[in-house]
């Protein structure tokens, strides 16, 4: 805030003086020449006046001086004195100086226009300083000096204007003023230790520049004055790159340069001087031209990074060896291309300013346009360094180019453009077809094709941050390149294919007829002895990338000689491509009859990683690798699936792998058969240290896809898997839903047509993707690999499983869960299992299979079950295979008839369970059935759990298909119906509690009357029958019944025999729990119990004794406060309240009550009367009778009392901390 309010003081002090003296004094002369001598001139409020003689003395002739800062006054001649014009106003006269004063109208006077003067003559005087005021810098241009004997300085720029500078320039002939410069365009540091001269022209008719020096104290000042006058001659040295301070010297004269001729008075040593250049070293005077070179040599240098940059860069000024940036505070696009034309750069597209810290030697640069160099425009030159806060960047036409990078040609690829030393790929976004046609033709590459370009790679290196934008006019891509940026990141390169596109191709691997394509047409190299050598079929056999040429072949063109290439070619070993070659101005004769044939000593391939599936890998040069998955295209995976026999149709991938590319991309024409006969953009083309990684591309052909039907202990039915880039992933039940689908997998895997979709049953899939889409096109499909198939990764898809109609389950009957006779299920039934043909490895297997362990003994069981007609070996009898594993799962409960369930100890888990396992746990418990409901308990444990599903025929839950895995679901408990207990609150009644889980004892829904649930009840209870009514009820409370959640009920139809069985778990909102009363049931009302005491009666008796009580302590306490009355003699306070007489009166309770304030005194310990003062030794008096002399008062007081007002008792008549009298 304080430096706020000295800004505006400042502010304000400045406005003041920039309104001029109020009073000037000035000397002036006819000539104007000498400031310091003359007549005395007064301006008074801006009214020109004249000073009188009256009192004149040496003193005022030395106020007068110091003054006007011409120093001190010299003898005089009166006979100078001069007359005043006629008329003239006298503003001062009677002057008394002491010769110290400021100013003159500081002496003693009358006051302004007071003392008449009737003289007709005024003083004529001279000081002592004689005053030079000159330009510094240039003849004619510079900063404004003055000098006197004693003094030298400069003339301070505040409130220097085009008037004064009119005049000094008039009066060094140098004509009018040209341009007062606002920046500092010199070496202004020398000012700091010079004396400041401000000056103020305002309201004066000055003659001379001194006559304007403020009469004030100094104000502070920032920059010198300066001005460029009309006479000054600007000059510049042209033509010698290696230094512009040497060669022939111009002046600007018309807005042009013109050399300077022989008539020029100034001499070598100024010029260079003006030019900042040193001083001469040789003239000489050629064919009316001055050459000139001077002692410093200075060259303009752009620099990036540090380095010396072809044009582009920052800006910077080497001189004799040293060198500096350009200091960019007023760089501007004039003064950018003056750099640009310079270093024959061409015209700019971008210049702007960077930060930095560097010292510099020049700032503040303003050209023309039409300088020879940026040393030649006005700007601050310094000989000392300074610090530049920004430095000067332009970007010229000649360091913009474009290419189109990684296509098969040079009129074919990717859009990049160098910018500032870099190549940068451009954004297709917002891309226009006259930007295409611009870029073509500065390639010489004819225009653009119309319709989408091939595909290239999209390449790594950054973005261009400038937009493109060409106008129909527009010849190069330079001026094209608009300053303005898009917001969005780019995504997309953009891709150009030129009409002039053309590729070399041959007919087979590596060999045969050299083709070329240029758009959609074909033609044959010539075989002329003339042009095809063995020189341009090693170049045919590079630009392949296969190696080098055997010797060089040709065949009779016969019907094709329409279609032989219009052009010959002399290729040279160091020629990579045949269009690179120098072409050949005429055609042999025999060009056209024979075409050429060339086999290369190289050999290309192009597979998979994996077969049919994976990577796409290319071996070329000896080297293998893979391709960048951005150039590749769907047209390209087919070509491959089929080359290395892998089906017709493609799959979508999922992998993503990055890396170093073998190959960039490749290229095919409408020739190409196999992917080894394209084109390939080798990444090594680029250089050996090339750190180029991309994504690369991989295919999925229809043939690497199989699928299976995973379940072990089953054939033909259980979760589909389908192989898929190498691994077995599930398969969502939406890609199963359509039937031709179900019928290719059951097809393929043998298994007959699809029966029906299953869950899935299984651990919890660890890979992750599923396939989440299965797409069959004909219903009489065999196999997947003719259908589309999707990969992603995990999501929310339920999984599923398939039965075939040629499914067949296990099953052992007649023991255990791992003993017994050998059955199999199928779509056709059950059949038993023959003994004949079965191995010890077979058993072994279905003993794993069914989740038993090893096979513990066989044995021959007789049955007359129909045999198997599937099994191996069988034949139709009745020897049935029986046999015994060694391991015999063990299910048990955590309690008897209840609790949670375990299988060989492990918990099992609550997904796929139903009630019929829990009825099949209970069966095997020996506790009968399952309650209709199953605890899943969430406790969270990192313990694997038993997931199970069983078949309609299991009849123990170690029969069933189980697994270990997480549980997510919560773990299995179950209660059956011999764990249930059933009782009432009371003896045969009351309410109904049954007790069936954890030992908690739960009250039962009510529900509508049910008399066989009735007499079920009753008889579990051992009470008979149930009664018709219901007992006389215990009086009811008024207060409402909260409601209570109850998760119980008793549901019986007339086929139970057992209220056990009749439990059920319902939820309900009840005030009221269901009751049943038995024939055992007593009703309260009979039972021989004593009647209890009324309460209300007591209670009342008790609250009067108590009133009593209070009543005659109150009597007692009033009696021995009249006492103290009357013993009193001092009076010491009066209270200002007055109570009314207390009046008693027997039997009535309601006055007494009414007397409550009284009683509230007598419970904190003190008692109030009319006048509540008693005299101190009065209290200790009454405080020390026993209780026994209280009694006696209590016993003589009346039945009324009345007290009289206006009392005084003394302080401390009570003490009331004893509660004592």
């Amino acid at each position: 805030m304080w430096f706020l309010l000295l800004l505006l003081y400042i502010a304000h002090i400045e406005l003041v003086y920039l309104q001029g003296d109020v009073n000037r004094l000035i000397l002036r002369n006819k000539n104007g020449r000498n400031p310091c001598e003359g007549h005395i001139e007064i301006y008074h409020n801006g009214v020109q006046g004249y000073v009188g003689d009256k009192y004149w003395s040496n003193k005022t002739e030395e106020v007068v001086c110091r003054s006007t800062h011409c120093g001190s006054p010299e003898s005089r001649d009166h006979s100078t004195d001069v007359l005043k014009p006629k008329g003239s106003k006298v503003w001062l006269n009677e002057l008394k100086c002491e010769g110290n004063e400021s100013q003159l109208w500081n002496c003693k006077n009358p006051g302004w226009g007071v003392s008449k003067c009737y003289r007709d003559t005024i003083k004529w005087i001279k000081c002592s300083n004689e005053i030079n005021i000159m330009l510094e810098g240039y003849e004619c241009a510079g900063m404004v000096k003055y000098s006197s004997v004693n003094e030298r300085g400069y003339f301070c720029s505040n409130n220097w204007g085009n008037d004064q500078a009119n005049r000094l320039c008039k009066n060094l002939g140098c004509g009018e003023s040209k341009e007062i410069p606002k920046k500092e365009w010199m070496d202004f540091s020398q000012i700091k230790t010079s004396k400041m001269m401000m000056i103020d022209c305002s309201g004066l008719n000055e003659t001379n520049l001194w006559q304007c020096a403020a009469q004030k104290e100094k104000q502070k000042c920032e920059t010198p004055a300066t001005v460029i006058c009309t006479g000054f001659m600007r000059l510049q040295l042209k033509g010698d790159e290696a230094s512009v301070c040497s060669g022939m010297l111009e002046k600007e004269e018309d807005g042009g340069w013109k050399p300077v001729d022989s008539s020029s008075k100034s001499t070598p040593d100024v010029w260079c001087k003006q030019m900042d250049c040193g001083t001469n070293v040789s003239n000489s005077f050629k064919g009316r031209t001055h050459h000139l070179e001077c002692s410093d040599k200075v060259q303009v240098v752009l620099k990036d990074s540090r380095k010396i940059s072809k044009c582009y860069g920052e800006v910077h000024i080497q001189v004799n060896g040293s060198d500096y940036p350009v200091c960019g505070s007023s760089w501007d696009l004039k003064t950018a291309g003056v750099v640009c034309k310079e270093l024959k750069c061409g015209a700019v597209v971008d210049q702007y300013t960077r930060s930095g810290t560097q010292s510099g030697i020049m700032d503040n640069v303003e050209c023309t346009g039409n300088e020879s160099s940026l040393w030649h425009c006005r700007g601050k030159h310094n000989k000392n360094a300074f610090q530049c806060p920004k430095k000067a960047f332009v970007v010229c036409a000649e360091s913009v180019k474009v290419r189109l990078a990684d296509g098969p040609g040079r009129c074919a690829g990717r859009v990049e453009i160098e910018h500032e030393g870099k190549w940068k790929r451009v954004s297709s976004e917002k891309w226009e077809a006259v930007n295409s046609n611009i870029i073509c033709n500065e390639l010489d590459c004819g225009g653009a094709r119309s319709g989408n370009s091939e595909t290239f790679s999209e390449g790594s290196a950054e973005f261009l941050t400038k937009s493109v934008s060409c106008s129909s006019g527009a010849s190069r891509i330079h001026e094209c390149i608009k300053a303005s940026t898009s917001s969005s990141r780019p995504e997309n390169s953009m891709m150009i294919t030129c009409e002039g596109h053309k590729v070399v191709f041959l007919n087979n691997t590596c060999s045969g007829m050299v083709g070329i394509q240029h758009g959609s047409k074909t033609y044959w190299l010539s075989g002329s002895n003339n042009t095809w050598n063995q020189e341009s079929a090693h170049t045919v056999c590079k630009q392949m990338q296969c190696g080098d040429a055997y010797p060089y072949e040709y065949i009779p063109s016969a019907d094709m000689k329409r279609n032989v290439w219009q052009e010959s070619y002399n290729c040279y070993p160091n020629n990579t491509s045949l269009f690179d070659c120098k072409k050949n101005k005429t055609l042999p004769s025999d060009h056209n009859d024979s075409i050429a044939v060339v086999k290369c000593s190289g050999a290309i391939s192009v597979n998979l990683t994996n077969g049919c599936w994976g990577t796409v890998n290319v071996c070329v040069g000896g080297k293998c690798g893979g391709v960048c998955k951005d150039s590749w295209t769907k047209e390209k995976s087919v070509m491959l699936c089929k080359d290395i026999g892998c089906g017709n149709k493609i799959l979508s991938s999922s992998q993503k792998n990055e890396a170093v590319p073998i190959v960039r991309s490749l290229h095919t024409t409408t020739h190409t058969t196999n992917l080894s006969q394209c084109n390939f953009i080798k990444n090594d083309e680029y250089g050996p240290n090339v750190n180029f990684r991309c994504e690369l591309a991989s295919v999925i052909c229809s043939d690497s896809v199989k699928a299976r039907i995973s379940a072990s202990r089953h054939k033909c039915s259980g979760n589909v898997e389908v192989h898929y880039e190498g691994t077995w992933l599930p398969v969502c039940s939406d890609a199963l839903k359509d039937q031709k689908t179900q019928n290719a997998i059951c097809e393929e895997v043998n298994c007959g047509h699809a029966v029906k979709q299953l869950n899935y049953f299984g651990p919890t899939s660890k890979i992750k993707n599923d396939i989440t889409q299965i797409q069959c096109s004909n219903s009489d499909i065999k196999s997947l690999t003719e259908c589309d198939i999707v990969s992603e990764k995990h999501g929310d898809c339920p999984l599923a499983g398939l039965q075939c109609s040629n499914w067949s389950k296990m099953e052992l009957k007649f023991d255990g869960a791992c003993s017994g006779a050998v059955f199999a299920h199928s779509e056709t039934g059950r059949n038993a299992v023959s003994i004949e043909g079965w191995t010890k490895t077979e058993m072994d297997k279905l003993c794993n299979n069914l989740e038993c362990g090893n096979l513990k003994s066989n044995r021959t069981y007789v049955s007359d079950q129909e045999q198997s007609q599937t099994l191996p070996s069988q034949k139709q009898q009745k020897e049935q295979l029986w046999i015994e594993c060694q391991d015999e799962p063990k299910v048990t409960l955590s309690k008897k008839c209840g609790g949670e369930v375990r299988m060989n100890n492990i918990r099992v888990c609550s997904s796929n369970w139903n009630l019929d396992y829990s009825h099949m746990v209970c069966q095997q418990q020996d506790c009968s059935n399952a309650i209709n409901f199953t605890i899943k308990t969430t406790t969270i444990t990192q313990d694997k759990s038993h997931h199970v599903s069983c078949e309609g025929y299991h009849h123990r839950l170690g029969q069933c298909s189980r697994y270990e895995d997480n549980c997510d679901g919560g773990l299995v408990s179950v209660f059956c119906v011999g764990s249930v207990k059933v009782n009432t609150t009371e003896k045969c009644g009351g309410v109904i509690q049954v007790n069936y889980i954890n030992d908690k004892w739960e009250e039962v829904c009510h529900q509508t009357s049910n008399d066989h649930l009735n007499k079920l009840l009753c008889k579990e209870l051992g009470c008979g029958d149930p009664r018709d009514k219901k007992p006389q009820k215990k009086q009811k409370s008024n207060r409402k019944k909260s409601k209570v959640t109850l998760e119980t009920a008793l549901n019986c139809t007339k086929d139970h025999k057992d209220i056990k069985y009749c439990v059920n778990r319902l939820r309900c909102d009840t005030e009221k729990p269901a009751e049943i009363y038995c024939e055992g049931y007593v009703d309260i009302i009979d039972k021989d119990k004593p009647q209890s005491t009324p309460v209300v009666p007591i209670i009342l008796g008790v609250g009067f004794l108590l009133f009593l009580v209070i009543l005659i302590v109150v009597f007692v306490r009033v009696y021995i406060a009249k006492k103290g009355k009357k013993s009193m003699n001092v009076p010491s306070r009066m209270f200002s309240r007055q109570e009314p007489d207390l009046e008693f009166d027997s039997g009535d309770y309601e006055d007494v009550t009414n007397k409550a304030n009284e009683m509230e005194d007598f419970s904190r310990g003190r008692f109030r009367s009319e006048a509540e003062v008693i005299m101190e030794s009065d209290a200790r008096s009454t405080s020390s009778l026993p209780y026994d002399d209280i009694d006696e008062v209590v016993e003589t007081l009346p039945l009324t009392s009345q007290a009289s007002g206006g009392r005084y008792i003394h302080d401390g008549a009570l003490d009331q901390s004893s509660g004592k009298f």
